[in-house]
């Protein structure tokens, strides 16, 4: 194992010899060292303590220049000579440090971006909420909160109008968007639990009114969902946005359908007229797309 050397005189530095380190982890032996203070004996390779520190808190160079002298040894040149071993596991420590830094500094520009994503989503929720005119969501507040990964702002999904509710026992969100109705449960436990019914599989909806609550069934085939012990005024505005929303929906799939199946009759006759299909598979195929 090659020993290390002081960068100053360029001796080795063995066990009988003492040694001080340099800020940027250069060895300077006990003799040059004792030459910074001129009270000190100078062939004494002892070194007090406070010089220790002093030469610590300086680097190779500034050290270089106290002393008046210029190294003569190419310490730079060859740090493993000169530098302690302390140094190298400090420098390792300190590049481990600085990559775990960036890392960190990395992962939490992630997590401020996707903080940042989320709160814009909630921005818009609340506008949402805002502009369906819904008030009192008392208790619902988790619910929410919950809500940006449910609803589906970029596929062009928007809130019609919300209201709290109960499902048998379970509190929960009742929300109408311009895709489906979704009904919302945050628990303490378990977390968010959704379903939904999709608006083009609704085929009723009925609006009860008690004497001080109301509640609204909502028909999807042959399942009935229960929403109730409704505040009267929310609950009739549900029904009522949850049945204009099925409308709406249902009619422009049919719309959209009907432009599909006169799209593909064009390109039916097209066929027909350039002779690669018969009148008969023409007629047939016509059918087929007209549902008749």
């Amino acid at each position: 194992m090659t020993k290390k050397k002081c960068f100053i005189c360029n001796d080795t530095l063995g066990m009988l010899k003492a040694s001080c380190i340099t800020k940027d982890g250069y060895l300077i032996c006990g003799k040059d060292a004792n030459r910074l203070d001129p009270s000190r004996p100078q062939k004494t390779y002892r070194v007090p303590i406070k010089l220790s520190k002093f030469i610590n808190s300086h680097t190779a160079n500034e050290i270089e220049d106290l002393l008046g002298i210029p190294s003569t040894v190419p310490y730079k040149e060859h740090p493993d000579l000169y530098k302690s071993k302390l140094s190298k596991v400090t420098e390792k420590l300190d590049s481990i440090a600085d990559s775990a830094g960036k890392k960190a500094d990395t992962l939490q520009a992630a997590i401020d971006e996707i903080n940042k994503g989320e709160q814009e989503k909630l921005d818009v929720i609340k506008q949402q909420l805002k502009d369906a005119n819904v008030e009192n969501l008392f208790g619902t507040k988790k619910e929410i909160k919950a809500l940006p990964d449910i609803i589906d702002i970029d596929g062009g999904e928007k809130i019609l109008y919300a209201a709290n509710a109960f499902i048998e026992t379970n509190s929960i969100l009742a929300v109408c968007t311009n895709k489906r109705v979704i009904f919302l449960d945050h628990g303490l436990i378990y977390g968010s639990k959704s379903t939904d019914i999709p608006l083009d599989m609704i085929n009723g909806v009925s609006y009860f009114k008690g004497l001080m609550l109301g509640s609204i069934a909502v028909t999807n085939g042959a399942i009935t969902t229960q929403i109730e012990n409704m505040q009267p005024y929310p609950a009739k505005k549900m029904a009522e946005t949850i049945k204009q929303a099925a409308a709406d929906f249902k009619q422009t799939s049919a719309q959209s359908n009907h432009g599909s199946n006169l799209s593909e009759l064009r390109e039916l006759k097209g066929l027909l007229d350039d002779g690669i299909i018969t009148k008969e598979e023409f007629a047939a195929k016509k059918k087929q797309i007209l549902g008749i």
